[in-house]
């Protein structure tokens, strides 16, 4: 079972949201977008409210998923944003599903296998250390058990990658998603989107070799986030792909720079 909102009247927008968050992640966008579109936020199958599968978190699965979603609410085309690694689920489904894609947009996300994105796994290449650590079987579960919120803590605070706004985030935000991640299965489950980055790997390029993604493509990234970094992975998938910057803003778009965001998609889905 995937639990989702569904918010506003129009055209159908989809938004995925990243790890470790839930669909609370969209909680500024949404009312930014809900007065022209109907907005479709799930929780990713594995996190918040969403069931918790005991497999099958490789991407492409996860893809079909969302994708059963959207037709069983009745939506045969609809516009898809990916923020994280909600932007992962986004490629498979834009390769499995493209006619049913209005338009395409990653969020400070990219495509695992494509380009130079296994650096972002790496840090000895200026990666980030939590993909092996989330990686490891078993490890995560034990060592974060009744300490999930010091992790997010350190995730959305102190990491590298963490904000640049550092008050997007305050302790009520930071209180719902440990709550998310302390529920029973849940950090083995949204793990699980880390440990199937090996099949996602395979998948994507497999997907890619069989041909580009020719809905309309846009990468959004952040000025303190990881940018424009995994452009090339995406102009690697899809043959109409565009870019553009939010300044002033670290990885987490959707609740650091909310308007501008919104104001970005509209603007790109409107012209």
């Amino acid at each position: 079972m995937v639990e989702c909102a569904v918010v506003g009247d129009g055209p159908a927008v989809l938004l995925l949201h990243g790890w470790p968050q839930t669909g609370y992640a969209w909680r500024h966008v949404v009312p930014l977008l809900a007065d022209r579109y109907t907005v479709v936020v799930p929780d990713l199958p594995g996190f918040g409210a969403s069931s918790r599968m005991t497999g099958g978190y490789d991407k492409r699965s996860v893809a079909e998923v969302v994708h059963r979603l959207m037709t069983s609410l009745g939506f045969g085309r609809y516009h898809v944003v990916g923020h994280d690694v909600g932007g992962q689920v986004a490629y498979p489904l834009a390769a499995l599903h493209g006619d049913a894609l209005l338009s395409l947009t990653f969020v400070e996300a990219g495509i695992p296998g494509l380009g130079d994105s296994l650096a972002a796994a790496n840090p000895l290449t200026g990666g980030s250390w939590h993909f092996g650590f989330n990686m490891v079987p078993d490890l995560p579960e034990f060592l974060l058990a009744g300490r999930e919120r010091g992790y997010l803590e350190f995730m959305f605070r102190r990491d590298s990658i963490g904000l640049y706004v550092t008050d997007a985030i305050d302790d009520v935000d930071l209180d719902v998603y440990a709550r998310a991640l302390a529920a029973p299965g849940a950090v083995r489950a949204t793990m699980g989107y880390y440990r199937a980055l090996l099949q996602d790997v395979e998948d994507n390029r497999a997907f890619c070799a069989a041909g580009p993604v020719t809905v309309s493509t846009l990468v959004v990234g952040a000025r303190y986030g990881v940018g424009l970094g995994w452009l090339d992975t995406v102009e690697a998938a899809a043959s109409d792909v565009s870019s553009c910057w939010v300044e002033d803003c670290g990885h987490y778009v959707p609740e650091e720079r909310p308007a501008e965001l919104a104001g970005i998609l509209v603007e790109r889905w409107e012209s």
